[in-house]
């Protein structure tokens, strides 16, 4: 599995690393990870860390940011076992919370800090946005109950309906001020824009300026594969950056409004859309750029990405899987400069 680690310089493991490992300064490096998942990455990125660059260990904290209860503690098992359980902490939130202002996020610091996200975006909520078609105003879609039937289209015997409002909610009409991008060519098809995602990002570069960010997701999905468990029907407006619905048995559904209330809801990402939202909140501080996953991979790990390679066809799963995959990257200049003086605070993978 590729994990991105917060460190620079050669080639991973090599002596000149361990050599290079000084920084400009003996200040502290945070690294904080949105939605760790089972821990497994931040576990590697710390044991890389701590035999390649040791005097960066040495000052580094790591934060983990979860919603999941269960996850949260399997996290603090997997980094614990792999011996560096002081090194991090663990935090149960929801990054709605965060994005809404309704929870504490990361203290008011200069310190560097490198924020990883992982197949995190494709999962936080969405916004729905239309126009009016009298008044050309922009819209927000609510959804409202119609009523508590048995026997229909609802799998939990609940009615729903789509309507649509004017604007109201604080979070989507900051969005819609900040990035005017993300509802720009808004017509009769409405869209669906990453308002929890933006609203986490203007947090982290609120609270911390000179902030490095990686985030890596779905940049387009398929359409779903309806089978004869699947619920077809329809009660929501189909929109630009729809997502795939997929309940807890591996079964597709074809509208968020009539599937079961358990499913796993994946959205894409217009990943230029959210790189020019990073540069605007970096406010020319770092240096962002977009790329496909298999374009940063060989460009940050070219040697692991040939060590899974087969001889016979060529093929390896870090490049020819999931090709539906982009990497959006902001590199802190201050962060830059130090990393061009002592090879230490960057954005490098490692298998």
């Amino acid at each position: 599995m590729a994990v991105v680690s917060a460190a620079g310089g050669g080639a991973a493991g090599t002596d000149s690393d361990k050599s290079s490992a000084t920084s400009s300064s003996e200040e502290e490096v945070h690294i904080v990870e949105l939605g760790g998942g089972r821990g497994t990455n931040a576990a590697l990125i710390l044991s890389h860390l701590h035999d390649v660059h040791p005097t960066v260990y040495d000052r580094l904290s790591y934060t983990i940011f979860d919603a999941s209860p269960t996850l949260h503690e399997l996290q603090q098992q997997v980094v614990s076992e792999s011996g560096h359980g002081d090194k991090c902490s663990f935090v149960l939130k929801d990054m709605t919370d965060v994005a809404e202002g309704r929870a504490p996020f990361l203290s008011q610091s200069d310190v560097p800090t490198v924020a990883i996200a992982l197949e995190l975006l494709d999962n936080l909520a969405h916004d729905k946005v239309s126009r009016c078609r009298r008044t050309r105003a922009l819209q927000q879609a609510e959804v409202v109950e119609l009523a508590s039937e048995g026997n229909n289209e609802q799998a939990d015997g609940y009615v729903y309906n789509e309507i649509f409002e004017p604007i109201s909610d604080p979070l989507l009409e900051q969005l819609v001020e900040s990035a005017p991008a993300y509802v720009s060519g808004t017509g009769r098809r409405p869209k669906w824009v990453p308002t929890v995602a933006c609203g986490v990002i203007r947090r982290l570069f609120d609270a911390r300026p000179r902030a490095s960010l990686l985030m890596a997701d779905f940049d387009w999905l398929p359409q779903p594969e309806f089978v004869s468990e699947s619920i077809t029907t329809r009660r929501s407006t189909p929109a630009e950056g729809e997502p795939i619905i997929t309940s807890m048995e591996d079964v597709d559904h074809a509208c968020y409004l009539t599937s079961p209330r358990l499913c796993d809801i994946l959205y894409p990402t217009d990943f230029p859309k959210l790189a020019d939202y990073v540069r605007s909140r970096a406010e020319g501080k770092a240096s962002v750029k977009t790329m496909k996953q298999s374009d940063f991979l060989l460009e940050y790990g070219s040697e692991q990405v040939d060590k899974t390679r087969s001889w016979i066809s060529g093929f390896t799963p870090l490049l020819d899987d999931f090709s539906n995959y982009s990497v959006v990257t902001a590199v802190n200049e201050r962060g830059k400069a130090d990393e061009a003086r002592s090879g230490t605070i960057g954005i490098k993978m490692k298998q």
